[in-house]
Parts: structure tokens; C-alpha cells; sequence
């Protein structure tokens, strides 16, 4: 029995083991990580994505590359799932992310190739990414809630590798202003994001974008002869069909003379008639309903000079609920006027081929718009993507209000730091990190690349410009081609970005590495892009 082979598993199934399982999946992450490597930095480039559709999409954002990847292998899909998650919990920094990772997985293939098990690799890198956190703690810099030069050059940070970076000082201001209107003293601001609703218009260019202290919707007046403009404006939110109630089955009304014909009308006119009048009661001047309004009940409204708009979406009656600090209604009959929402201004306006409702001149507006505009809309798209980032990352530093210095100084101080850590490390472990620290100058190293300057030269310069703790913020400037200390240049970034890359990009590598064969099920792909 001993000579005869058991197969397990079923016909047509696949197996890789050991260093080519490793291999294949490494791979396929740095395959990854160079599809999006030049558009890193203030001169990072773009790419032209084409779908299957023919739609062009022309971007340098790395999340955004990411998402319209389509990718088959599986270890690079939880490269791009990694990416997502720092997008969703921070908002930018997607781009480092996916670099540092394979460049983690890059060197632990160098060290595996020199007959170095995964095992000691793994315990480095989760003994380096500890101790960065640690030094991240240490050396970043706490910031008070009103220091506004501060925001606005983390908001110009995060532009300066955008494609909206030659108005990065307008957006800055703009952004700055939305967020703090929405602010959250208990450090929630960041979740709050979705409140500044980004409304994009046609219009001559993007300088022309604003903000409104208010909601900003593409929806148009249920009937023409409503105002235009309601000045005042007493608003009433409701989710309730403003229309005759239709029976949910079968009836047959049986009617033997006209007075019946007219009776029954009479009463149909009363239920509408009684809506109308729990509105005009409360001196409501303007309605806004997540349902259907009739055409009959909207030129009563009209009639009596109040607007409406129909059919209202959840994001949108949100907004409005908030902006005007309004409650939502279920049942007219409780309607009261502690329910209402109060504004300056109500104005519908055409822009283009589309109608609008703008609500503006609330008190203290807990949503508000940036009304973005431009001639293309492809150009408005880019910007949109980009200004959603911005508001994330002053939401992220206005909730942690810790940041360091951007343009690689923090990778460029921590790595300086591990090595020195590495000396204090026995065994293989202390390849792993010193590894770790490699891997880290990848996202400067990177910069430097795309910048047009000369790797070596500069991150040697780098390397002996972090002589002392005095010199923690020493970075590349790639708008100046300079090196100098960019805390007091003013490029900054959120410490929590730093924080984020370095724990899931030592936890995928740990994860990859941990991987030593590969099983394809018959009719299954996991190789390549």
C-alpha cells in the first residue's frame, strides 16, 4: 500500500507549491503596484482607461486606476481591496499604499530566494511596522483645532498631484470652509464627509465653482407656475404620496346619476383639499417630497404660491434635512411647526439642459454644496474625485490633529530609524527588517523617479540629510526639485495616512508570504493580470 499514490483531489485541479506558489503571487502585486507607480507625486502622469463600452476615462488617481482594473488573479485583487480600504478610511494615499506593499513583497522574494524561510521574514516585518507606529507616535506633530494655515497646506498637499493642482489654493480655501461647516467636535468629522454634496454644473471654467450654505439639487419645480424664487422659505420634508389614495385591490363603484358623478369628484377634491390645507396653515411656502406629487395637487400649490419638488432621493432629502434643520414627515396630520426648515432663499434655475433647486441661507447648516463647474465634463469628473479627497484628508487631520512632514521625509526618517532598530535585532529577523526599511524609500524613490531627477544621487542626499531628530522632516520638494525640510515649506500629511499604509501593507505581505501553495479548481484562473 505504501507505493500506491492517493489522489485527493479531483481530476484537471492544479497545485503550486513553495517558491513559485510565492512567486506567482508576488508577481502579480508588483505588476500591480507599476500600473500605477508614475502617477505618484506632483509630476506623477496619467492614465487613459478604456472600458469595454468605449467610455474614456483619463486620471492619475490611484484609486480610481484601481477600480477600473479588471483584474483575475487573486492575490492582486486583495492588493486592489487594500487600496480601497485606505481609500474609504482616509480618502487619498492609495497610490503609496499599493508601492509599499509590493515593495515589501519584493525584497522578502529577494530574501526567499536566498533560502531564507517566509517564517522569520513575517516576524520582522510585524516587529519594523510595530516599531514605525511607535516612532510615528513620537515624532508627529499635534496641531490646535483653529490653525488654519495648517488644513489649507494638508488640502494642498493632497493636490499637489492632481490634475486640479494649478488651483490648488482656491479648492484649498473652498474645501477648508465646507468642512468646517460640517465639523464634529467629538472627532466624527470624517464620517460626516457625505454631507458636502460636490453638485457638478456646466459652466466656463472651474474657478467659477462655489460654496452654498445650503443644498444644491438637480430637481425641477413639480409645476411651471410655482415661484421662482421663494424668499423666507418655511420648508416642509415629507414622504407621503400628495395624491388621491388608490385602493391596493379590485372595487367597482357603482353610480346611478350625475350628482353621484359629482359627488364622488367632490370628495376626491377633499382629501387634496385638506392636504393643502395642513400646509397652508403652517405657512409653508415650500415642499420637498421623497414621493410622487399629482399634477392635480401641484397646481393647487401653484395656486397658492408654494413650490415643490417630487420624488427627492435618500442622499438628497438627507441633505436638505440637515441644511435646513428640518424633521422628516410620514403622516400630514402630525406635521407641526417645530417640523419645519427655515432658508434665506429658494431659487430654481436652468444650467445647461437641466433644472435645479437651489436652497441656500440656512442658519447653521449642517450640509452644504460645492457647486463644481466646468467646461467638459470629463474635466469635471477628474475634479470631482479629486476634491472628495481633499475634504477627506482635512476631515482626517481635523479629527486626529496629528500630521507629519509629506514629500517622503516621514519614510525617509523611519527607515533611518528601523535600521538603527535592526542593530538591536539578533538572527534572520534583522534581514526582515532592514527589508522593512528598503521598503520604506520605495515611496520617495518612487517620487524622485517621476519627478525626472536622478534616483541614486537624491536619495543618498536624502539619507545624509537625516543626520539628527532635528532633521525628521527633510524631504524631496519635486514642484522645486529641492531638498529642504518640508514641515516649514508646508507640505504636510495626515499622520493617520502614514499610519494606515504601514499596517495593511505589513499585513497583506505578512498574509502573501504566508501562502505556500496554490490549489486552481479545474477551469479556474489565478495567474497574471
Amino acid at each position: 500500500m505504501s507505493g500506491v499514490p492517493i489522489i485527493i483531489l479531483k481530476e484537471g485541479t492544479e497545485e503550486v507549491r513553495e517558491k513559485e506558489a510565492r512567486k506567482q503571487n508576488i508577481s502579480a502585486m508588483v505588476a500591480i503596484a507599476e500600473s500605477v507607480r508614475s502617477t505618484l507625486g506632483p509630476k506623477g502622469m496619467s492614465k487613459m482607461l478604456v472600458d469595454s463600452m468605449g467610455d474614456v476615462t483619463i486620471t492619475n488617481d490611484g484609486a480610481e486606476i484601481l477600480k477600473n482594473l479588471d483584474i483575475e488573479n487573486i492575490a492582486a485583487n486583495m492588493m486592489v481591496n487594500v487600496a480601497k480600504s485606505i481609500d474609504d478610511d482616509i480618502g487619498d494615499g492609495t497610490t503609496s499604499a499599493v508601492i509599499f506593499s509590493a515593495a515589501l513583497l519584493d525584497n522578502a522574494l529577494d530574501l526567499i530566494e536566498q533560502d531564507i524561510h517566509p517564517k522569520p521574514i513575517t516576524h520582522g516585518y510585524k516587529l519594523a511596522a510595530d516599531k514605525s507606529l511607535e516612532i510615528i507616535k513620537e515624532i508627529a506633530e499635534t496641531i490646535s483645532k483653529d490653525n488654519d494655515e495648517v488644513f489649507l497646506n494638508v488640502a494642498k498637499t493632497a493636490m499637489n498631484a492632481k490634475d486640479i493642482s494649478p488651483l490648488k489654493e482656491f479648492f484649498a480655501e473652498l474645501a477648508l470652509k465646507a468642512v468646517k461647516q460640517i465639523a464634529d467636535d467629538k472627532g466624527n468629522t470624517f464620517s460626516k464627509v457625505a454631507d458636502v454634496k460636490i453638485v457638478k454644473a456646466p459652466g466656463k471654467s472651474l474657478k467659477d465653482s462655489e460654496l452654498i450654505n445650503g443644498v444644491y439639487i438637480q430637481k425641477e419645480k413639480v409645476n411651471a407656475m410655482m415661484p421662482h424664487v421663494i424668499n423666507e422659505a418655511k420648508i416642509a420634508v415629507v414622504r407621503k404620496k400628495l395624491d388621491v389614495k388608490k385602493t391596493e385591490f379590485d372595487a367597482q363603484v357603482r353610480i346611478s346619476s350625475p350628482a353621484e358623478i359629482q359627488g364622488f369628484l367632490n370628495q376626491e377634491d377633499k382629501i387634496l383639499q385638506d392636504y393643502l390645507k395642513i400646509f397652508k396653515d403652517l405657512g409653508v411656502n415650500m415642499i420637498v417630497n421623497s414621493s410622487d406629487i399629482s399634477d392635480k395637487f401641484g397646481a393647487y400649490l401653484a395656486k397658492e404660491g408654494i413650490a415643490a419638488i417630487k420624488n427627492v432621493g435618500e442622499s438628497d432629502y438627507k441633505s436638505i434635512l440637515k441644511a435646513v434643520d428640518a424633521k422628516l414627515v410620514d403622516d400630514l396630520t402630525s406635521l407641526s411647526d417645530e417640523d419645519l426648515g427655515f432658508a434665506e432663499k429658494i431659487l430654481f434655475e436652468k444650467l445647461g439642459d437641466d433644472e435645479y433647486t437651489l436652497i441656500t441661507g440656512c442658519k447653521n447648516p449642517k450640509s452644504v454644496s460645492i457647486l463644481l463647474k466646468g467646461g467638459l465634463d470629463k474635466i469635471l469628473s477628474t475634479a470631482e474625485v479629486s476634491l472628495h479627497d481633499v475634504l477627506c484628508v482635512i476631515s482626517k487631520v481635523m479629527d486626529g490633529k496629528i500630521i507629519v512632514a509629506g514629500g517622503g521625509a516621514i519614510y525617509m526618517e523611519l527607515a533611518k530609524r528601523i535600521r538603527a532598530y535592526a542593530n538591536e535585532i539578533g538572527g534572520k529577523e534583522q534581514l526582515a527588517v532592514n527589508a522593512f526599511a528598503l521598503a520604506l524609500e520605495e515611496i520617495p524613490r518612487t517620487l524622485i523617479k517621476n519627478a525626472g531627477l536622478e534616483e541614486i544621487e537624491k536619495i543618498t542626499e536624502l539619507r545624509a540629510a537625516h543626520k539628527t531628530d532635528a532633521d525628521k522632516w527633510i524631504g524631496i520638494d519635486t514642484i522645486t526639485n529641492t531638498i529642504g525640510d518640508n514641515f516649514k515649506k508646508g507640505i504636510i500629511e495626515p499622520a493617520e495616512l502614514i499610519n494606515h499604509i504601514i499596517k495593511s501593507g505589513s499585513e497583506l505581505a505578512n498574509l502573501i508570504l504566508r501562502i505556500d501553495r496554490i490549489i486552481s479548481a479545474k477551469g479556474s484562473k489565478t495567474e497574471g493580470l
